[in-house]
């Protein structure tokens, strides 16, 4: 039997043809079959149409997800006591996972298992910093900040379980994201390059190094990612049961 893990990786791109594609086409197109010998690169593939072509999260007409370009983020809030000031970044989203490349998927049928990397070749991340002294409520800075990120990569892990969905009554996936690796290339904040002193005058955001802010953002993106691109893709997981992507 086929993983249901895999079934993330068809439904992403062949939910559109099963919402668009004209009757008589849909059992032509629609998912990959169970025995395909090319079933890898059927994946690999589907995965890849759908980074590119439905990011804003309109699958159809009169059927949309949650986009993921640009992907909305949660507020972060970061504290300093030693340095008597807190900060958060809010109205934050993130550009460019659009033109992410699709690289190194593997499945493992037995355990129900899957894995892919995610080349991202440069995204934008913005929102408002906003700082204020713990001590001092009224003595706040903000700034309109803007994280260039290029050339980084994350690799994610998943497991699919197959549950019955009570308005259909067929058997439908959900995936559960349970690690991912976020490695980020060069940066530049506010239009800055980090290797370059120039002095800010937000006097808060000085009081954190500029590796130790970008480790701090790093480790949200990690766990931002994983919890949010799950969340799309139980959106569009729960739109189309699996016999229907994966025929037989």
């Amino acid at each position: 039997m086929v993983s249901s893990g895999m079934c993330l990786l068809l439904l992403l791109a062949s939910i559109h043809v099963t919402l668009t594609a004209p009757t008589r086409r849909r059992q032509e197109l629609e998912g990959c079959s169970r025995s395909s010998p090319d079933l890898g690169d059927c994946v690999g593939n589907s995965i890849q149409h759908f980074v590119n072509f439905m990011a804003s999260g309109k699958l159809s007409p009169k059927v949309s997800v949650t986009p993921f370009d640009p992907l909305l983020l949660p507020n972060m809030t970061i504290t300093h006591q030693s340095k008597e000031f807190k900060a958060v970044f809010v109205n934050r989203y993130l550009v460019g996972l659009k033109n992410s490349f699709v690289h190194d998927t593997s499945v493992d049928l037995k355990k129900k298992e899957l894995s892919l990397t995610l080349l991202m070749p440069a995204m934008e991340l913005l929102g408002m910093y906003t700082t204020e002294s713990i001590d001092n409520h009224e003595a706040t800075e903000n700034t309109i900040l803007t994280i260039s990120i290029r050339s980084s990569a994350a690799k994610f892990r998943a497991q699919g379980e197959l549950y019955k969905s009570t308005t259909t009554g067929m058997d439908h996936v959900r995936l559960n994201v349970t690690d991912v690796e976020l490695v980020m290339g060069h940066y530049m904040i506010n239009d800055l390059d980090h290797s370059t002193p120039v002095p800010r005058t937000n006097r808060h955001f000085d009081s954190v190094s500029r590796p130790e802010f970008v480790k701090l953002i790093e480790k949200d993106l990690r766990v931002q990612l994983g919890a949010r691109l799950q969340h799309i893709a139980n959106e569009v997981l729960a739109l189309a049961p699996y016999q229907k992507l994966f025929p037989v």
